[in-house]
């Protein structure tokens, strides 16, 4: 299953999966093909998904994920936990969008990702 982003469709080592029956994709690989970087503190369990000026602090299991950027912090509250197995962090499709802004949604089983500000 492959990721539409930009209008460009790429495969990532992990498509995206049905999790507690909510769509889930995988934190790191979505983020860096979206020119990101993710990196995690201490223990693990804490990651910062960083795109463009805004980092996103994601913890396994809590909903809600503060996304600084800009000289400001908002706490955004996501559908599901993002949950971490075997040291990959995994988010519900829709983090994208309530995190970032972009415009994210399923055409069959292809997950589209659009950022509106680079049409």
């Amino acid at each position: 299953m492959p990721y539409n982003i930009q209008g460009s469709t790429i495969l990532l080592g992990t498509e995206p999966f049905l999790h507690d029956d909510r769509p889930y994709i995988p934190l790191r690989d979505v983020v860096e093909a979206l020119g990101g970087n993710l990196a995690f503190e201490g223990d693990g369990h804490v990651a910062h998904a960083k795109i463009g000026p805004w980092d996103a602090t994601v913890t396994a299991g809590e909903e809600t994920v503060p996304v600084s950027g800009n000289g400001t912090t908002i706490p955004v509250t996501l559908t599901a936990a993002p949950y971490e197995n075997e040291g990959d962090f995994f988010v519900p499709f829709d983090f994208l969008s309530e995190a970032y802004g972009y415009e994210v949604d399923f055409v069959g089983d292809t997950l589209n990702i659009v950022n509106p500000n680079a049409r």
